[in-house]
C-alpha cells in the first residue's frame, strides 16, 4: 500500500514537470496574443500537450526503471554524497 502511494506520487512529479512548461509557455503565448481567442486556444493546447507529454513520459520512466528509483536518482546530490564521506 505504502509503496503505491509513493510510485503514484513519483508519477505525479514526472508528469508535472513537462505541465508546468506548457502551462508557462501557453501563459505567455496567451499574454502575447493580448487574451484574445487565438491565445486562449494556444494556452488549452500547451496545456494538453504538456499533459499528454507528461504523461507518456512518466508511463515510459515507470516502465523502464520504476518512477520511485527514476526520482531517487534525479534528486540525489553527489555534492552531499562526497561532503559527507570525507568527514567520516
Amino acid at each position: 500500500m505504502f509503496t503505491k502511494i509513493i510510485e503514484s506520487y513519483s508519477f505525479f512529479k514526472i508528469v508535472l514537470s513537462p505541465l508546468l512548461i506548457g502551462i508557462i509557455l501557453g501563459f505567455a503565448l496567451y499574454q502575447y496574443f493580448e487574451q484574445d481567442q487565438t491565445g486562449t486556444v494556444l494556452f488549452a493546447v500547451c496545456i494538453l500537450l504538456g499533459l499528454i507529454i507528461g504523461i507518456i513520459w512518466a508511463v515510459r520512466v515507470t516502465r523502464k526503471y520504476g518512477a520511485h528509483r527514476f526520482i531517487s536518482r534525479v534528486d540525489a546530490s553527489e555534492d552531499i554524497d562526497r561532503a559527507l564521506n570525507k568527514n567520516k
